[in-house]
């Protein structure tokens, strides 16, 4: 079927005939027309003083603007794609791990009515019903020994038709795995199973109470829709939802070269001839101690850094300030029982994430339903350091970050953003002797530059190999978005 410019037929059966089929009427799409239709794309979505250009960006309007795409050919070369189509992965480096890229190729199925109204035409409501779906590849991924990062780097939408009000998308998406390092970083013909199976909910929402007593199971937790997929059991006999099966390829094995903090980006200057950033560290409510986190990170800093703790805003937070050599470190710990009136934990998080170069989190990831991270408004323009110290904060935050993060010159999102993050469960324990390792890594670098030594600072694989050392346990500590970082001494 063609995209034809039927006389009488609705708008919407226009634009989803042209985007089911993605064929076009002419005989391709000329410079000419490409501009026209990138100019049309920039006039309906850029913004200018906060203003639209031209109409508002309604249903109507969308529709006369992808009719317009398909009338002038363009429809093949402007596929539904999201994502990053250069950098495919989280840009991941660590001493006890490594990273792979794998392709997933699916079908989802949702009504397009509710929270998904213009499904078919709305790339951004395509890339969020996948990701819900791609989550539940999460179980089958573990049981072949990876670590899943449930948020897709780029999504393709190969197909999408409607049946009754259903939307069937089939899509490849392109992920991010973690394996554990022995010895040498493994080639991708080293690997066992390079293509695997895994079921998942064809249609991934609308979970009943009989679907989390009889397609999941957790010893220690209440399956709800929020957790659902990380104890999902799709193999249990009395589970009776509707499944599909996809298949994930691993298709690369990254490597693992030696980069380094943006030093240069941190050593901004400061008003008496000192050159550092500023740090915001921000713990959540203990678990049985509302004060347990920020008191375990206050005695770091006092103890074990011999800072002197000043109080600020009626105790607000508290600063501590770093210094080597002429190298600065200003640090703010906040009280996170002492919130500004109006405010709960997330939204003071996110306050405080526009104003400091490094921001570092300590508490519960809750399955990735946290607010912390995903309002890309909120986030400083500038190279941040973030450091999410909690339960497997790199299958759940680092792509929020990229997200966030992203512009027309960086789409990858990692240019200004480098993710301190955990592959498996941490420990609160763990925060504090991580985060001082950390620290005093970053200031030793800024300090080994200003005496002309810069072959002496950290890089990111020692650092987060001194974070290994410091403390227990099974983390796999490691950092996002570095692998493509440009200082170096």
């Amino acid at each position: 079927m063609q995209c034809f410019w039927l006389v009488g037929m609705s708008l919407k059966s226009n634009v989803i005939s042209c985007l089911a089929s993605r064929r076009v009427v002419s005989v391709g799409c000329s410079g000419m027309k490409l501009n026209l239709a990138l100019f049309l794309l920039i006039r309906y979505a850029s913004k200018v003083d906060g203003n639209k250009w031209g109409l508002p960006m309604t249903k109507l309007n969308l529709n006369f603007l992808l009719m317009a795409l398909c009338a002038l050919g363009c429809a093949e070369q402007l596929s539904v794609t999201t994502g990053n189509g250069e950098v495919k992965d989280s840009g991941w480096l660590a001493s006890d791990s490594y990273e792979i890229e794998a392709v997933i190729r699916g079908t989802v199925v949702q009504k397009d009515d509710g929270r998904w109204d213009g499904l078919m035409m709305d790339v951004a409501l395509q890339t969020k019903l996948i990701d819900e779906q791609v989550k539940f590849v999460k179980v089958s991924a573990e049981a072949q020994g990876w670590r899943f990062n449930q948020l897709s780097d780029s999504v393709n939408v190969i197909s999408m038709t409607e049946n009754e009000g259903n939307v069937f998308i089939e899509y490849e998406a392109v992920v991010d795995m973690l394996g554990r390092l022995n010895n040498r970083l493994p080639r991708l013909e080293d690997i066992d199973t390079l293509i695997f199976d895994a079921p998942v909910p064809l249609v991934p929402e609308g979970f009943t109470q009989t679907h989390f007593d009889n397609c999941a199971r957790s010893e220690k937790y209440t399956v709800r829709a929020y957790n659902f997929h990380y104890y999902f059991r799709p193999d249990l006999a009395e589970c009776e939802l509707a499944l599909t099966t996809n298949v994930v390829e691993i298709t690369k094995v990254f490597e693992r070269p030696v980069v380094y903090p943006e030093y240069d980006r941190l050593m901004k200057p400061m008003d008496d001839g000192f050159v550092g950033f500023r740090a915001a560290l921000l713990p959540n409510r203990g678990d049985n101690d509302p004060m347990s986190r920020f008191d375990a990170h206050a005695a770091m800093l006092e103890t074990q850094l011999g800072l002197e703790a000043e109080a600020m805003e009626s105790g607000l937070f508290n600063r501590y300030v770093l210094e080597q050599g002429s190298a600065r470190i200003v640090i703010d710990l906040y009280n996170p029982t002492a919130l500004p009136w109006g405010q709960n934990f997330e939204s003071h998080f996110r306050t405080r994430l526009k104003g400091y170069d490094f921001v570092h989190y300590n508490g519960h990831s809750n399955y990735g339903n946290k607010h912390l991270l995903d309002d890309p408004d909120s986030f400083s323009q500038d190279y941040q350091i973030i450091m999410m110290h909690s339960c497997q904060s790199y299958a759940y935050y680092t792509r929020q970050v990229f997200r966030a993060k992203a512009t027309l010159s960086d789409p990858s999102g990692f240019d200004n953003a480098d993710i301190l993050s955990t592959g498996k469960s941490s420990y609160p324990s763990g925060s504090p002797k991580t985060l001082e390792v950390v620290l005093t890594s970053l200031i030793d670098g800024m300090d080994a530059i200003i005496r002309g030594e810069p072959g002496e600072a950290p890089n990111w694989l020692d650092i987060t190999a001194g974070m290994k050392d410091s403390t227990w346990g099974d983390i796999l500590y490691g950092v996002a978005g570095v692998r493509t970082n440009t200082w170096r001494p």
